[in-house]
């Protein structure tokens, strides 16, 4: 399966186009059409998920599963932390920062980490920096608020050095199901996903890698 837009058909005259190149004797050419088409599939593909079932968990917005792509952020945060924080937090409230650094290797589709409606999206305009290190204030970002039942669930997008496109597939008012498709970034980049300090236990570590809609990240605290 490949995301939106993306079809067997295109893929089919992608690889006719390579084939042209073969047939007149310019070998080399072809191979690098064949390796440029390898890498679109690759990277556009979008493999349906395991979502898991149980109440009171919430899941992956974002997979990090190949080369460096791993959680590697893990931090208590609060309201003054980053202006975004102000639609996700309250005054005196605390939440849980789980980030995700993804490689262009990686699935780029992002995926509701809760079920719920959502509230409010923002996009806030930045820099263009690798995504690895602390760019969480500085780059380009957008976000996505989800009303739960559990409270605020905020899941930003965040634009890396060669990924300079953020695609959004939800509105506000939209209701989404846990593992839900919210939106895609093109190639290497980086998700935050904020929730509860209070509500939730962490299921997570960092290094760890993430499958978006299956890797459970956080659990109700009963």
């Amino acid at each position: 399966m490949f995301v939106k837009g993306v079809t067997l058909k295109k893929i089919g005259i992608l690889l006719t186009i390579a084939v042209l190149p073969f047939l007149l004797g310019y070998f080399l050419l072809s191979f690098i059409i064949f390796s440029a088409i390898a890498f679109f599939m690759q990277f556009f593909r979008d493999p349906k998920r395991n979502i898991p079932t149980e109440d009171g968990v919430v899941v992956a917005p974002a997979d990090g599963k190949i080369l460096k792509g791993k959680i590697d952020c893990l931090k208590v945060v609060t309201k003054k932390d980053d202006p975004v924080m102000e639609h996700i937090l309250k005054d005196d409230e605390k939440g849980i920062l789980i980030s995700t650094f993804m490689s262009p290797f990686d699935v780029h589709v992002q995926r509701a980490p809760v079920t719920g409606k959502i509230l409010k999206t923002k996009h806030y305009p930045g820099k263009f920096k690798i995504a690895m290190g602390d760019v969480h204030t500085e780059n380009e970002k957008n976000l996505i608020v989800i009303d739960s039942e559990y409270g605020k669930i905020g899941v930003i997008q965040i634009a890396g050095f060669v990924a300079r496109r953020i695609v959004q597939y939800v509105n506000v008012g939209d209701s989404v199901k846990i593992g839900d498709r919210l939106g895609m970034i093109r190639f290497g980049s980086r998700v935050n996903l904020i929730i509860p300090y209070d509500k939730f236990k962490v299921m997570v570590f960092e290094g760890e890698k993430p499958t978006a809609g299956e890797t459970i990240m956080a659990e109700l605290v009963e």
